[in-house]
């Protein structure tokens, strides 16, 4: 139950965990390690069957399946559960025993373990827990059993579920290790994991205790040495702060102007570090992250892992290979600078198809005049996504334009069109929550499958043609004319007071945090990011304010302009949690009065006079037509809540299982529906799935990628250290703690002062990171490695410098920061 780091090898993972088994094979190899012993796997198990919390977990894993919201709740419930446990009176012994053995009333580190940890091809990044300067039996206890709770920990929970680890099988060993008060400490990476020259080392270096180094909290001195010990490369971090022991636990203080403009490390500490890194490297024949400390002129090693984020260089040039087939140009650029807004991710094939089944009504409108207009983004068969090809061109049809723009330019009979058109589909979308998707035949999802899919083209091409189209012959027209008024006006303007679908959303969510805050328990449980579910139990204010609101807006989605990847509030209400926080914790305040529409109209009449009546006309009917188009916008988004309904059932039908996101949303619409005429899914639907998610990630990248050759880099530019190579282009989402983690939408890039563990799940969301602190060897740039998505980290202002919203070029490769 209890080894000492001596008779630990690094095949035991299983019985020390990945931590404790390095510890114990580098004790072996008479590496200098502060002694320790490991609480073995075996010890947690039987605490868990001690205390009857193993049924518990077994019960509820079953239960949560693979669905993310179920599994975090459970791994909340299991924390309170280990944290009020006990151990038995024979293991606490010995743990008392082991204890007193390293010295009298000892400061030592207490470390997680997990069985899961630090294997070949996963970078776990700290999720589970660690505490430093504890003392004490009463203190050592009780950290072992937040290091057990830490297991569950969402972030962790949340990585092996994305990771694909049996959530059954993870286990848990704890380090109990000496501490070394050390005066300097950092981590050394045995090749320079950015240019991956194996012949290089990196070395990063601060005062204190390492945890500034690791944790990103200070940005330390970087080092490239030779591994025949040659320094190539110093450069002096700015080392602000460090961590030293406190009275208990530990404690930041500031670092001395003069040790922060010196170099940490001198010439015979580099090259003792080089010396240890190569024999670790020897030893275990592959590179190696490590964790080291220096006292007294000593080099102790307290830690040693296989990097895990090495990649190959082929990738790269696949990527390249997608690129060359599309060059945009001028013209190209500014249309897809706002359709990526739209589209910030990749699209799986399925998701694709009805997106498109939307898009493709614009280019069919334009056809019926004579005009080719390709502005759709491409897929190809393996689901990879580019850039659209800009084809241009005019038709034998072109002497139907003048057709076609008389009919766009009618306002009047425009406007009696969507008002039949937005009455006939309000009703059709309406009656689809009558269908029991779940009791449906395969038959029958293929028939509303493609009755939706009709139904998309047929309201797509209806509010394109009848209410954005003649938007969009006068907007320019009107912007105009209303610089006369006032130089900063444009069309949008004439928007003001509108009662659109966004703008009664804001309003409704505003009018139902004013209810909340009337009830202080309320506020308070909320803020405290009490649960939707309990809330709503709880609360019958909540209950009765939430359920006016999603009756009215229940279907807004998260991404409007994707079918399977969105969200609806009904789908996720936790979702108003996160927007009502941070009303709720500010200040109710009225807003300053601003310039109503009737106001701005009755400028116009007085500078305009006998014209004013016709522009009066135009403007009620572009008034309305912008009301369409967010209340059609929201039908497809109430519709497409059905087809996920209705795909999910298929999805089991066809494969046995609820997740259409690795199932059927990989093959296209035709192919699907093909599928369910026949019955079932042929050899070349599975290779189809198989080949197309096995590339999903290539996807993401060629996306991203393209998205690159839509922007110009130019502004303001940040200069950092480089923490993951590659290039992304994005939407500013600044992030200042944890508070704020409901503001990241996917494809964001994240912008903080620095990350630590618990921001690992914002990874999976993000196409880069800024960090304003930071190095290579971080948190920030080691979980950014593992999600290979770029990272320039101590740039220094970054959180500063821009502001949510902001489109940026995050290049890894040059640590170089733009606002465009």
């Amino acid at each position: 139950m209890i080894l000492d780091f001596i008779d630990i090898k690094k095949e035991d993972i299983s019985l020390a965990g990945g931590k404790g088994a390095n510890l114990g094979e580098l004790t072996s190899a008479k590496i200098n390690v502060p002694k320790g012993f490991v609480i073995t796997a075996d010890a947690y198990k039987a605490f868990l069957k001690e205390n009857s919390i193993d049924k518990i977990i077994e019960k509820n894993l079953r239960e949560a399946s693979l669905d993310e919201s179920t599994l975090l709740k459970a791994a909340g419930y299991f924390r309170k559960l280990i944290i009020s446990g006990r151990f038995s009176k024979e293991i606490q012994q010995l743990i008392t025993d082991k204890y007193k053995s390293l010295g009298e009333n000892v400061r030592v580190a207490i470390r997680s373990s997990a069985t899961a940890e630090d294997l070949p091809d996963a970078s776990f990044a700290g999720q589970q827990e660690s505490y430093l300067n504890v003392q004490g039996i009463d203190d050592v206890l009780s950290k072992i059993l937040k290091c057990y709770a830490s297991l569950w920990g969402n972030r962790a929970v949340s990585y092996r579920l994305h990771q694909g680890y049996d959530q059954t099988c993870v286990s848990i060993a704890v380090i109990v290790q000496e501490m070394v008060e050390s005066e300097k400490s950092g981590v050394l990476f045995t090749i320079n994991p950015l240019s991956q020259n194996t012949d290089e080392m990196q070395i990063n270096a601060s005062y204190g205790l390492g945890e500034s180094v690791v944790s990103g909290r200070v940005t330390p001195d970087s080092y490239i040495v030779q591994k025949d010990g040659k320094l190539l490369e110093s450069t002096i971090g700015s080392k602000k702060t460090k961590i030293v022991y406190g009275s208990k636990d530990t404690v930041e203080i500031a670092v001395d102007e003069d040790k922060r403009k010196a170099r940490v490390l001198n010439d015979n500490e580099l090259s003792e570090l080089v010396n240890c890194g190569l024999k670790i490297e020897k030893h275990y024949h592959m590179p190696m992250d490590i964790e080291w400390a220096v006292k007294d002129n000593k080099v102790y090693i307290l830690q040693a892992r296989a990097i895990t984020t090495l990649k190959n260089d082929n990738e790269k040039a696949l990527i390249d290979s997608y690129l060359k087939k599309t060059k945009p140009n001028k013209s190209m650029r500014k249309k897809m600078a706002f359709q990526l807004e739209k589209m910030p991710f990749a699209y799986r094939a399925l998701d694709y198809d009805f997106i498109m089944a939307i898009n493709n009504q614009k280019s069919k409108i334009f056809a019926e005049g004579g005009i080719i207009f390709d502005t759709d983004p491409q897929i190809d068969n393996d689901g990879i996504q580019t850039l659209p090809k800009g084809k241009k061109g005019i038709t034998k049809n072109i002497f139907h334009i003048f057709k076609v723009l008389k009919q766009i330019r009618d306002f009047n009979s425009c406007t009696k069109i969507c008002e039949k058109f937005m009455d006939i589909y309000g009703k059709d979308i309406s009656i689809l929550k009558s269908k029991d998707f779940e009791n449906m035949s395969l038959t029958e999802c293929r028939e509303f499958l493609e009755y939706s899919y009709k139904l998309t083209k047929d309201l797509s091409y209806d509010r394109f043609k009848y209410a954005l189209f003649p938007t969009m012959l006068v907007f320019d027209k009107y912007s105009k004319i209303l610089k006369k008024i006032n130089p900063d006006y444009t069309a949008f303007d004439l928007y003001k007071n509108l009662d659109n679908k966004t703008s009664t959303i804001n309003n409704d969510i505003s009018k139902m945090a004013g209810e909340i805050s009337k009830n202080n328990k309320l506020k308070e449980a909320v803020l405290l990011g009490e649960s939707y579910k309990n809330l709503y139990n709880e609360f019958d204010d909540f209950k009765s304010v939430t359920d006016d609101f999603l009756q009215k807006n229940g279907f807004k989605s998260d991404y409007n302009c994707y079918c399977l990847e969105a969200k609806t509030f009904i789908e996720d209400p936790d979702r108003l949690i996160d927007i009502l926080k941070p009303i709720l914790a500010s200040t109710f305040t009225k807003n300053e009065k601003t310039e109503r529409f009737d106001d701005l109209m009755l400028k116009l009449k007085s500078v305009y006079g006998s014209k004013y009546k016709h522009m009066e006309t135009d403007i009620n009917s572009l008034r309305y037509f912008h009301v369409v188009r967010e209340e059609s916008q929201y039908l497809w988004e109430s519709l497409f809540y059905y087809v996920r309904k209705c795909v999910t059932k298929v999805n089991m039908l066809l494969l046995e299982n609820e997740n259409y996101k690795t199932g059927i949303s990989n093959l296209f619409f035709n192919e699907l529906i093909e599928a369910m005429k026949r019955g079932y899914l042929n050899k070349k639907d599975i290779e189809n799935i198989k080949n197309r998610n096995e590339k999903f990630p290539l996807s993401i990248k060629v996306w991203q990628a393209s998205k690159l050759l839509i922007f110009d880099a130019k502004g303001d530019i940040l200069k950092g250290v480089s923490g993951s190579v590659g290039k992304a282009v994005g939407r500013v989402c600044i992030i200042q703690s944890p508070k704020e983690f409901y503001k990241m939408k996917k494809g964001d890039i994240l912008v903080c002062h620095l990350t630590d563990p618990e921001w690992t799940p914002l990874f999976k969301l993000a196409s880069a990171v800024v960090a304003d602190t930071g190095a290579a060897l971080s948190h920030a740039a080691i979980v950014a490695r593992e999600y290979n998505i770029p990272a320039v980290l101590g740039v220094g202002f970054a959180t500063t410098k821009f502001k949510d919203g902001d489109m940026i070029q995050v290049d890894g490769d040059t640590g170089i920061v733009r606002g465009l």
